[in-house]
C-alpha cells in the first residue's frame, strides 16, 4: 500500500503537466467554405458547406453560424468534433442577385477555445447573376438579357432598356416596335417613318384613312383592298370599285381589263377571263370551258367537212 502511494505521488506532477498542456482549438478557413453551385442565378436555392477542424487534443462540440455580410442565413448548425478530426455542416440558401461575402463562424464551443483567430472565415465575392428573361442564361453571358430580339449592345446604342423587353410600355416589344421610345406609336404599316397613329394614310395608297373608312369602304391598312392589282386610289381615279375585283363582271379583273367598266369589251385572254368569271361565280372553270371546247370542236369539224 505504501509503495502505491509513493508511486501516485511521483506520477501526480506528470498528470498535472499533461492536463495543463491540453489544447482546445477549433478551426475554419476560407477554403473550408464551399457552395453547391459556382455560378448560381438569382432565385435559386443552393447549399453552403463548412468544414470545421479540431486542431486540439480534446473533443469539442459547438455551433456554426453562416452569414451574408452581417446577416445570418440560417439557424446555428451543431458540430461535434473529436480531437484531430473534422465535422461538416451545411445550410440551404435562397440566393439573391449581387456579390456576397459569405462567412462561417464557430460559436458556443463546449470548451474555451485557445485560438479565437481561426474561429471565423470568409469566402469573398461570391457572385449571383440575374436572369432577367428567365432563359436559364445569366445576364453576364446573355447577349439579349430581356429576350426582345435586340442585343444588349444594340439597345445601348438605341437608348432602350436592355433589361426591359418593352421600354416604352406600349405592349410592343422593342425588337418589333419601330418606335421603341414612343409610347404613343408601335406600328408603321407603310414604313414611312410616321407611326400609324399620327399617319393619315397608313397604307400609303393615296387615300386618307378617314376617306377609306367612311367614304369608300376600303381597308385603310391595305393598299389594294380587293386584291385586283390596282391600288385603291387608282381604282377611285379609274372609276372602278376598289372593293370589287371585276367591276364590270365580264370575267377579267380590273387590272387586266382595258375596259373595266364595259362588260361587252374584254381585253384579257379567253382562258383568263373564263377562270376569273368562274371564280367570281364560284363555279368550276372546267364546267364553263367544256361547252366552249365542244363548240369549238364542232365548228372545226364542220369547217373541215366543207373543205374536204
Amino acid at each position: 500500500m505504501r509503495s502505491a502511494i509513493v508511486i501516485s505521488l511521483l506520477l501526480a506532477p506528470f498528470f498535472f503537466v499533461q492536463n495543463s498542456l491540453a489544447k482546445t482549438d477549433l478551426s475554419i478557413t476560407a477554403t473550408d467554405i464551399a457552395f453547391s453551385k459556382d455560378e448560381p442565378l438569382a432565385g435559386e436555392k443552393i447549399r453552403v458547406f463548412a468544414r470545421v477542424f479540431n486542431l486540439g487534443d480534446t473533443d469539442v462540440y459547438g455551433f456554426v453560424i453562416f452569414l451574408d455580410s452581417k446577416k445570418e442565413l440560417a439557424d446555428p448548425q451543431p458540430i461535434s468534433v473529436k480531437a484531430s478530426t473534422y465535422d461538416d455542416v451545411f445550410i440551404d440558401w435562397l440566393v439573391s442577385a449581387g456579390t456576397h461575402n459569405i462567412s462561417a463562424k464557430i460559436v458556443g464551443a463546449s470548451l474555451q477555445d485557445d485560438n479565437l483567430e481561426n474561429d471565423t472565415a470568409v469566402r469573398e465575392s461570391y457572385f449571383v447573376d440575374l436572369d432577367t428573361d428567365g432563359d436559364k442564361v445569366g445576364n453576364k453571358y446573355d447577349d439579349d438579357d430581356d429576350n426582345d430580339g435586340l442585343s444588349d449592345e444594340k439597345e445601348a446604342a438605341m437608348g432602350t432598356n436592355p433589361l426591359n423587353a418593352d421600354t416604352d410600355g406600349d405592349k410592343a416589344q422593342d425588337g418589333i416596335d419601330p418606335f421603341p421610345l414612343d409610347k404613343s406609336e408601335w406600328q408603321d404599316l407603310d414604313k414611312d417613318q410616321i407611326g400609324d397613329n399620327k399617319d393619315n394614310d397608313d397604307d400609303n395608297d393615296g387615300l386618307s384613312d378617314d376617306e377609306e373608312s367612311f367614304v369608300w369602304g376600303t381597308n385603310p391598312l391595305n393598299q389594294d383592298t380587293d386584291s385586283d392589282g390596282l391600288l385603291d386610289k387608282e381604282e377611285i381615279n379609274l372609276g372602278t370599285k376598289a372593293t370589287l375585283k371585276d367591276t364590270d363582271g365580264d370575267g377579267a379583273i380590273d387590272s387586266k381589263d382595258k375596259f373595266p367598266l364595259d362588260s361587252s369589251k374584254i381585253q384579257a385572254s379567253l382562258l383568263e377571263a373564263v377562270g376569273n368569271f368562274a371564280a367570281a361565280k364560284k363555279l368550276s372553270a372546267g364546267l364553263i370551258l367544256l361547252p366552249i371546247l365542244l363548240l369549238v370542236f364542232f365548228l372545226y369539224k364542220k369547217i373541215r367537212g366543207k373543205i374536204t
